[in-house]
């Protein structure tokens, strides 16, 4: 099963992908508990290819992810592949993906598309209550971030 949204962002690029980076920690996400880079190197095609882990727990639900982030500088995207490394044991066979992409529409505005998949059936029938609720919530982290860092250029 899969669970697709979009979002038009009105700012640049630059200042999403910045904002993106300050996300956590906040009150809105207050489950994240850490996240933490642990390899970047730039590849041979000129792209910065970064990993982050990831942990989230909410109550007695935890899991621990692993992030691919690719940000390509020349044509204005950052892609980001999210794997699931171990969950609890409420949820010991819990799989799912996620994909994420910052594309530069022009110079005043960046989409954003975000892709569940691989999910279980019944987790996922829990999952989609709770997505528009978290997709709308990382949207407005992200452009306050971006006011935060236009106000203080």
């Amino acid at each position: 099963m899969q669970i697709h949204s979009e979002y038009t962002f009105n700012f640049d690029w630059e200042t999403v992908v910045k904002g993106f980076w300050r996300k956590y920690p906040c009150k809105e996400f207050d489950f994240i508990k850490f996240n933490q880079v642990v390899d970047m190197i730039l590849d041979d095609n000129n792209k910065m290819q970064i990993k982050r882990i990831v942990y989230a727990r909410k109550f007695t639900i935890w899991c621990l992810t692993l992030e691919q982030i690719t940000v390509d500088l020349e044509n204005r995207s950052m892609e980001m592949q999210t794997k699931l490394l171990k969950s609890c044991k409420l949820y010991p066979n819990l799989t799912g993906d996620e994909s994420i992409i910052y594309k530069a529409i022009d110079d005043q505005r960046t989409h954003y598309s975000k892709l569940l998949s691989n999910f279980q059936q019944t987790f996922i029938t829990k999952l989609i209550s709770q997505f528009n609720t978290s997709f709308r919530k990382g949207i407005e982290v992200v452009e306050a971030r971006c006011r935060e860092l236009q106000n203080n250029e």
